[in-house]
């Protein structure tokens, strides 16, 4: 027991550092690998105890043979001595039978030493058959318990051994059902340290400022184009007024009156000859 218990123990750190992904923090309920290996120690102690079943049952078996042996023992020294013990007797019979020819009377018969001899064999054949027929109830009595005992562990170790292949199912299902857990809460644990990261604030931001910039350009593009409107609109409306003063005057019949002359720069006026030589 103490051997399977320290192999126990050293398995499961053997099992451990092998498997060193495995989060050492993490509850024992969602660690497989430690399922598994209390499954596994259960189903030791369920086999021990089912060896123990066994050995007892061999002991029974084998105590029970040698009671039955002695029983047999003990019926065949019952029928010799019921045998001696009629022999006795019948041995006595005929002594008494020739004495009382001889004219004895039934007390010198009685003290005849050859009939006093069988009358103490058929008498200590009786005291010893009265014995031995006790001894063989005693024998019967405790067959039949050990008979009962052995039906009753033969049951059980029947029921252990079913108990065993049932455990070694449940243990796969349970660490098939914990493995199943456990990456299901990590992929939650993931997805809350996703959300729980920032990730959806950060990426809220990025969207809104794409969202502001989005906004500024078509602000820019519509006020670029409300200039542009305002300009046009003004060249519009001095051409129409230009059109409707000459329409006007036209009506009059007056003269149009002339452009008037584009204004000379200083710095493209050109003095005639005449001035040119005075100023030298």
């Amino acid at each position: 027991m103490l051997g399977n218990a320290i192999g126990r123990f050293f398995k499961a750190i053997v099992t451990v550092i092998s498997f060193g992904f495995i989060k050492f923090a993490e509850p024992v309920e969602r660690n497989p690998m430690y399922m598994g290996l209390q499954y596994d120690d259960v189903i030791d102690q369920k086999r021990n105890t089912l060896k123990q079943i066994k050995d007892a049952i061999g002991g029974l078996i084998g105590n029970k043979s040698l009671q039955e042996q002695q029983l047999r023992d003990l019926t065949k020294q019952i029928e010799d001595l019921e045998q001696e013990r009629a022999g006795a007797q019948a041995l006595g019979a005929d002594k008494a039978k020739k004495l009382q020819a001889q004219g004895k009377s039934a007390d010198d018969i009685l003290k005849d030493p050859e009939v006093m001899q069988y009358q103490a064999a058929y008498n200590d054949a009786s005291t010893t058959l009265e014995a031995k027929r006790s001894h063989t109830a005693d024998l019967e009595s405790q067959i039949k318990l050990l008979d009962d005992n052995v039906n009753n562990y033969v049951l059980q170790a029947q029921s252990l051994s079913s108990e065993v292949q049932r455990l070694q199912s449940e243990k796969h299902e349970a660490v098939a059902d914990v493995t199943i857990s456990r990456m299901m809460d990590d992929i939650n644990s993931v997805a809350a340290g996703i959300s729980s990261s920032g990730a959806d604030d950060k990426l809220a931001q990025l969207r809104q400022r794409r969202a502001e910039a989005k906004g500024r350009a078509q602000a820019a593009s519509v006020i670029a184009g409300t200039d542009a409107n305002l300009q046009r609109e003004k060249l519009r409306a001095a051409a129409q007024k230009h059109v409707q003063n000459s329409e006007f005057v036209s009506g009059l019949g007056l003269a149009q009156p002339s452009a008037p002359a584009a204004p000379v720069s200083k710095a493209s006026a050109v003095l005639p000859e005449g001035e040119a030589g005075a100023g030298n």
